[in-house]
């Protein structure tokens, strides 16, 4: 499942060794443990990696004198080279589906982690093609969420095509972070005790080569783990890495 989703069938064939009722059995311990996620599609059990809990026993036992900030600028670097090493190896004739779910518990509010996601997307976002420019989430539906250049040219990266504050927000694109496909994102916000588990669901249709496949599930991850996550817990601004 680290590559995308499989359905049972598939991680039966993947473990021939074990029944597919012992199957079914190891996947019930690992959704306990929130370490995969399923979604029924039809009849079809689809069953998808959860990365985050790994991701936070590291930073908690392993990794938890590293820098956050030096962290972000890598993942920011690899996301600009990727980017770039893109577009020229896309194959057209290569139309896929690529989906990508995720959900973390935060300590805050549905309140306050909505606002993080639209009237304070600027304040965290660290994916943008210039240092000096500013994010922006016009929350309501017909929206525009992406980026203002400051000599004043720009890009679109979504618009909101459902919302409903502080609970869900729906977007839709083609959009300027990728060329030849069209990508459908869905962040919903549950409460949860004091906190709230907030979910996001990506799927990205088109011409998508593994290698955009790659780039949106590592970002994804870190838009999660590292920059909201700073930012809701600590208050952490964007900061923007200029190159020597």
């Amino acid at each position: 499942m680290r590559n995308g989703p499989q359905t049972t069938g598939q991680l039966s064939k993947e473990l021939p060794d074990l029944s597919r009722f012992a199957v079914m059995q190891h996947l019930g311990v690992l959704e306990e443990a929130g370490l995969v996620l399923y979604r029924k599609e039809g009849r079809t059990r689809m069953n998808y990696a959860n990365p985050v809990p790994l991701r936070e026993i590291y930073d908690r036992w392993v990794n938890q004198y590293a820098s956050s900030a030096a962290e972000t600028a890598q993942h920011l670097r690899r996301y600009a080279e990727n980017s770039k090493e893109v577009a020229p190896r896309m194959d057209h004739d290569e139309f896929r589906i690529v989906r990508i779910e995720m959900e973390m518990r935060i300590d805050a509010p549905c309140e306050r982690v909505f606002a993080a996601l639209t009237s304070e997307f600027d304040n965290w976002w660290p994916h943008r093609y210039k240092p000096d420019s500013t994010c922006y989430c016009d929350a309501r539906v017909g929206g525009y969420s992406g980026e203002r250049f400051k000599n004043g040219g720009g890009a679109i990266t979504g618009m909101v095509v459902y919302i409903d504050p502080p609970f869900r927000i729906v977007s839709s694109s083609p959009s300027s972070l990728s060329n030849g496909s069209t990508a459908y994102a869905v962040d919903v916000l549950e409460p949860e005790g004091s906190g709230c588990l907030y979910k996001r669901r990506l799927s990205i249709w088109g011409a998508v080569p593994e290698e955009m496949e790659k780039m949106f599930r590592d970002g994804s991850r870190q838009l999660m783990e590292v920059a909201l996550r700073e930012y809701i817990d600590h208050g952490k601004r964007y900061e923007p890495v200029v190159a020597s």
